[in-house]
């Protein structure tokens, strides 16, 4: 009779790495290249930022403070961010990843982007593509 009292272990099976997203190559706009984002922070009433993107990727973005955005952290999720490269608009909201050196002029701001729908998300593929077929 076998003995069913302990856990049977599964057959370990290989399975191929997940690209992840965090991963994915950078791309530095040059600073001749069209680009922006624009954002109200707080969401609400907040002033307005509108700044050009530093890099890009499949999962986020960059850039250079044009100012001190009051009440800006990391870890802060900003909202309702519209985003252009070179004509093709993205729209989503920001995950802030670091501020280096602080939150200040000049500092160097960069996070996860989450694209707002399916068209979004496609423009942002499609405009690393571009920058890739530059590179």
């Amino acid at each position: 009779m076998p003995d069913l009292s302990g856990v049977v272990m599964a057959e370990t099976k290989p399975v191929p790495s997940y690209p992840n997203r965090r991963l994915q190559r950078r791309y530095a706009l040059a600073p001749g290249v069209p680009s922006s984002l624009r954002f109200r922070h707080p969401e609400r009433g907040g002033q307005l930022v509108e700044v050009a993107i530093r890099d890009i990727s499949l999962s986020g973005v960059s850039l250079v403070l044009p100012f001190e955005i009051l009440g800006l952290q990391v870890g802060d999720i900003v909202r309702g961010v519209e985003g252009s490269v070179q004509g093709r608009r993205f729209h989503g909201d920001l995950l802030v990843m670091h501020m280096t050196p602080a939150n200040e002029l000049g500092s160097v701001c960069g996070g996860l982007f989450y694209p707002e729908g399916d068209e979004d998300l496609i423009t942002i593929r499609l405009v690393v593509r571009m920058l890739d077929n530059q590179a």
